[in-house]
């Protein structure tokens, strides 16, 4: 017992001694919050000088536009009943694919009947009106009460029909034929659609999107899964809505606290599918748009201007206070990560390479708007 008290605990109280001042050691020299800080993408491990400056550069421009979009069926033709009558005989069904001027089905039309003439009553031989024939007794003499004939009754002519048939306008696959024989059809009711069996890809545009593709040649491709290259789009063209729909009421971002408006979309970028293309409708894709491309041109990041079409605004350091000063300027090709300067600036001018206010350039928010 006097060892266990002389030797033992001594040495157990100093482990626990060197435990506790080891922990001291690492909250003092690591705190908790800096680890944190290192597993947590979302504090930022350093912060972007606001005032950082930038030259205006001569360069070369690539401008491109991508889009997602949809692969989606051709409309079909539609195939309508000329005639009221009923259906007598059916040659097509649903999913038989046609040639045009190939009979589809047959409606059988009655026809009405032609008028008969009935000729009015005449009176019998040697009498007068109001007198009857007779053999000059009481009974048949004057005065005597007329006889009634019939009226003579037109003969039952059987029903007559005309037979008109429909025959298909376009050529493709039969959809939506629910019709069976003997039922009945009215003048302009749709009998079934014609599919081309064609399909296209489309692309909604924004208004800012549509104006930055006005007066350009069209040269478009899209990225198929199925496909190793990107496809080609043959002779892409753009279809604008009847009616567009107003944009939705001002929302409040919960991030930033201010207000943002969702784009309506206008207009519609499609590309035809090339015939042999593997593809099914519904499936989702990205159609590039080639802008245009320039070589010696003044240009600027992205980040530096702000503004959308042609209109841009840059900011400079005033030499004097030292404080950003907005310089207007006139925007052109879009880039990757640049935009061109067609007016407004000159080579070697020191701008600001964020625009003011902007809290992290590299969330996306900061610059002025793509399109």
């Amino acid at each position: 017992m006097d060892a266990l008290r002389r030797y033992v605990f001594p040495l157990i109280w100093m482990l626990i001694l060197a435990v506790i001042a080891l922990s001291l050691a690492r909250m003092a020299f690591f705190p908790a919050d800096a680890s944190g800080a290192a597993e947590d993408p979302d504090v930022p491990a350093a912060e972007f000088d606001q005032y950082a400056v930038v030259p205006v550069e001569t360069s070369d421009i690539a401008s491109e536009l991508t889009l997602p979009a949809t692969v989606q069926p051709d409309e079909g033709t539609e195939l309508k009943a000329t005639d009221e009558g009923e259906i007598n005989k059916i040659w097509a069904r649903e999913g038989d694919t046609v040639e045009k001027g190939q009979r589809i089905l047959q409606v059988r039309v009655p026809e009405e009947p032609a008028p008969v003439d009935i000729p009015p009553e005449m009176p019998a031989e040697g009498t007068t009106d109001g007198a009857t024939a007779g053999d000059g007794t009481d009974e048949g003499g004057a005065g005597a009460e007329p006889v009634e004939q019939p009226a003579p009754q037109p003969e039952e002519t059987e029903q007559q029909y005309r037979y008109l048939t429909l025959y298909a306008n376009a050529p493709g696959k039969i959809s939506g034929l629910t019709l069976a024989e003997w039922e009945s059809v009215a003048t302009g009711d749709v009998v079934a659609t014609i599919s081309p069996g064609t399909y296209s890809i489309v692309a909604e545009l924004t208004p800012e999107q549509q104006l930055s593709l006005l007066d350009v040649d069209i040269d478009a491709s899209a990225i198929l899964p199925t496909a190793t290259d990107p496809v080609h789009c043959k002779a892409p063209g753009i279809t604008e809505d009847a009616e567009v729909a107003k944009p939705e009421a001002p929302q409040i971002d919960p991030m930033t606290g201010e207000e943002t408006t969702s784009s309506v979309s206008a207009a519609q970028l499609e590309c035809a599918v090339p015939a042999g293309t593997k593809i099914v409708p519904g499936l989702s894709v990205e159609v590039t748009v080639k802008l245009g491309s320039a070589t010696g041109v003044l240009t600027v990041p992205t980040t530096a201007a702000e503004g959308t079409g042609e209109t841009g605004t840059v900011y400079m350091l005033d030499e004097a206070t030292g404080e950003p000063t907005p310089v207007e300027v006139t925007l052109g090709l879009r880039g990757d990560g640049v935009v061109e300067i067609t007016e407004g600036l000159e080579e070697g001018q020191e701008i600001l390479q964020f625009v003011p206010g902007v809290d992290n350039p590299d969330d996306g928010m900061g610059g002025g708007e793509m399109w």
